[in-house]
C-alpha cells in the first residue's frame, strides 16, 4: 500500500515511525509549515503539491489536529485520495462526517474519519455494550495527555506552548465501578490540567479566561491552569502516556475495556494503520469505525 501523511507533529510522527515498520511504502510527509525536515529520513513535501501525487497514493493518512486542520484539509485531500482521520471533537463528528460523505461521492474516494482510540475503538465497546444492556456506558479518560486538548490550548493566541493532562475524577469514577445505574454528568467526570507557557503578549488572566471558555475543550469542565516556563512544557511534552476505560453493565452482569499505552500518538498510529487496510474493500463514502466490519482488518478471523 502506497501511504502519504498529511501533517507532522506528534501523530504524524508516529504514523511515520509505524509505516516504516511496516510492509507499506511510505510516498512522502505533506505540511503547510517551512523548513520541516522528517527525523526518518522521509520525504518531506509542501501541502499544495498534493494534487500532484493523484494516483500515486492509495491512502492519506491526516495527522492534523482536530481544532484548526482536519475540518478543511480532510475534505481538501478527499478530493484526491482516500483518506483516514482521527478527528475527535464529538460535538462536530455529524457535521465532518456529512462534509466527507458529500466530497467522498462527488470525486469517488472513501473515507474513514474519527479513527484513533476515542473516537474508534472506544466507539465500537459502547455500540456494543449499549445494545447488551441497553443502558448508557461510562467513558472515563486518563491520566494522560489529551492531545486535542493540548492543540486547542497551543492555538489561543498568547500561549507559546501548552499540554494539558486529563485526570478522571477518582471519587465519581469509584461510583461508577461500584454502583449500578449511576450516570454522573459528564462535565464532573474528568479534571483538566493545563500547563501553558506564556509569550507576554496578552495578560495571563485574559489567556486564562479565554481557555476557561473554550466550547467543546474546556467551557462548563474542572479546568486548573497552571502558567510555567517553557522549558518545563517541553520537559511535560515528553510525557506522552494516556489511558481509559469504558464501563457498562447491569445487575446481572457487566463489561470493561481498558487501554493503557506509554505513547498516544502510537497507539493512534497502529489504529489508523489497522482501518488503511480495509478501505480498497469499501465503496465510495465517509465511515466511521463503526461502520467498517472488524472482519475487513485482518486476514486472519479470529472465532
Amino acid at each position: 500500500m502506497r501511504i502519504g501523511i498529511c501533517g507532522y507533529g506528534n501523530i504524524g510522527r508516529a504514523v511515520e515511525d509505524k509505516v516504516l515498520e511496516s510492509q507499506h511504502q511510505l510516498v512522502g510527509i505533506f505540511t503547510r509549515r517551512q523548513g520541516v525536515q522528517s527525523i526518518r529520513g522521509t520525504k518531506v513535501i509542501a501541502y499544495d503539491k498534493m494534487p500532484e501525487f493523484e494516483g500515486k497514493i492509495d491512502v492519506m493518512l491526516m495527522c492534523g489536529g482536530s481544532q484548526e486542520d482536519l475540518l478543511w484539509q480532510s475534505p481538501e485531500a478527499l478530493k484526491y485520495f482516500d483518506i483516514i482521520d482521527t478527528f475527535d471533537t464529538h460535538a462536530r463528528i455529524q457535521e465532518h462526517a456529512s462534509n466527507l460523505e458529500n466530497v467522498a461521492n462527488l470525486f469517488g474516494h472513501r473515507a474513514i474519519y474519527s479513527c484513533g482510540w476515542d473516537p474508534g475503538v472506544f466507539s465500537l465497546m459502547r455500540c456494543l455494550s449499549a445494545s447488551i444492556f441497553h443502558e448508557k456506558p461510562e467513558t472515563f479518560w486518563g491520566k494522560g495527555v489529551s492531545q486535542g486538548h493540548s492543540e486547542a490550548l497551543r492555538n489561543i493566541r498568547g500561549i507559546a506552548d501548552a499540554i494539558e493532562f486529563t485526570v478522571p475524577c477518582e471519587r465519581v469514577l469509584e461510583r461508577v465501578k461500584t454502583e449500578k445505574g449511576y450516570h454522573p454528568d459528564d462535565n464532573l467526570k474528568h479534571e483538566r490540567h493545563c500547563y501553558i507557557a506564556l509569550d507576554q503578549t496578552r495578560p495571563e488572566t485574559e489567556v486564562i479566561e479565554e481557555i476557561k471558555s473554550t466550547e467543546n475543550y474546556f467551557k462548563d469542565q474542572q479546568v486548573f491552569v497552571n502558567v510555567v516556563s517553557l522549558n518545563r512544557v517541553q520537559q511535560l511534552k515528553g510525557k506522552m502516556y494516556h489511558k481509559g476505560y469504558v464501563f457498562a453493565g447491569d445487575a446481572e452482569a457487566s463489561m470493561t475495556l481498558e487501554a493503557k499505552m506509554d505513547s498516544n500518538p502510537a497507539f493512534t498510529a497502529k489504529i489508523m494503520l489497522a482501518y488503511a487496510n480495509a478501505l480498497s474493500h469499501l465503496p465510495s463514502g465517509a465511515y466511521s469505525v463503526l461502520d467498517v466490519p472488524v472482519a475487513m482488518l485482518e486476514e486472519k478471523k479470529w472465532l
